[in-house]
């Protein structure tokens, strides 16, 4: 765990960047135990960060156990995303490089 210092306003992706995380490496995401981000899907790259938030990024190589899937709690973007796309999968990569950001 770390303490990182970013500009108030900065956004999702710019912490991203800020530590060296390619998006197409970064598996899950969460925002204060809330599922933003799934391996090949990515929502809400424009989302600012509020001061305290907690971020936990996983490696892309990390599959989430199935059985803790049912009841996460996800962004609206996400859910929106899930919606569009179909149920969670390990990851989303067959989707057109084009659809992959919303």
């Amino acid at each position: 765990m770390a303490d990182i210092d970013l500009h108030e306003g900065a956004t999702k992706s710019q912490l991203l960047s800020e530590l060296g995380i390619p998006n197409d490496e970064k598996g899950y995401l969460f925002i204060n135990a809330v599922l933003c981000d799934v391996p090949g899907l990515t929502t809400g790259d424009g989302q600012v960060l509020k001061d305290g938030d907690h971020i936990g990024i996983f490696s892309y190589d990390r599959i989430w156990p199935y059985q803790y899937r049912d009841g996460v709690r996800m962004s609206e973007e996400l859910q929106q995303a899930m919606r569009e796309y179909g149920p969670m999968h390990h990851s989303y990569d067959h989707l057109n490089k084009e659809t992959k950001t919303k």
